[in-house]
């Protein structure tokens, strides 16, 4: 087990007697299915070969509140039995649930409203290539976001928005 940053990881090799007919479109179709009757939404999966074993990362968040660590070792065992009960592969495996972490970008309107008053990274297009934007997430809806910097506000639709990351906050030590 490891975590980084806010993202969990919970890694577990599974010895099963090589990858079946199971597309890797089919799997994702059980496993999103699976997580959504968790309560949770695939953001990202792939099925790949690695080093002889087939290679599942699945990375998971909520609407609202956190991934937890605990979530991705529940996840992980739902997945284990849903790949036994239905047969998905019949060879080792190596499977990841994680969140999404620090650095993984904000796509979708709930992803931006769950973060209001966090600092964000934006690239925007501009005049001679995109531009990166710093600021804290004030508001966020279907129509855009808005980020402020000291005297400065943004209002970005989201169409314009080329990416957009929360930024890490360290507080300083405090002195006694």
């Amino acid at each position: 087990m490891l975590k980084v940053g806010a993202a969990h990881f919970l890694f577990s090799p599974v010895s099963l007697p090589r990858l079946m007919s199971t597309s890797a479109s089919a799997l994702e179709s059980e496993v999103q299915r699976l997580f959504e009757d968790e309560g949770v939404v695939l953001l990202e999966f792939s099925a790949r070969g690695q080093g002889g074993h087939a290679m599942l990362r699945a990375v998971a968040d909520r609407r609202r509140g956190a991934l937890t660590i605990d979530d991705c070792a529940h996840l992980t065992r739902q997945v284990q039995h849903l790949v036994r009960e239905k047969n998905l592969l019949n060879e080792d495996y190596r499977l990841e649930v994680t969140s999404p972490g620090l650095d993984y970008p904000l796509r979708e309107e709930w992803q931006f409203a769950k973060n209001i008053g966090r600092l964000i990274k934006a690239s925007v297009a501009g005049e001679r290539g995109p531009r990166e934007i710093h600021g804290r997430l004030t508001a966020a809806d279907g129509e855009g976001i808005t980020l402020t910097s000291d005297a400065t506000q943004w209002k970005l639709r989201h169409a314009e928005l080329l990416s957009a990351r929360v930024l890490p906050e360290f507080k300083p030590p405090r002195m006694e």
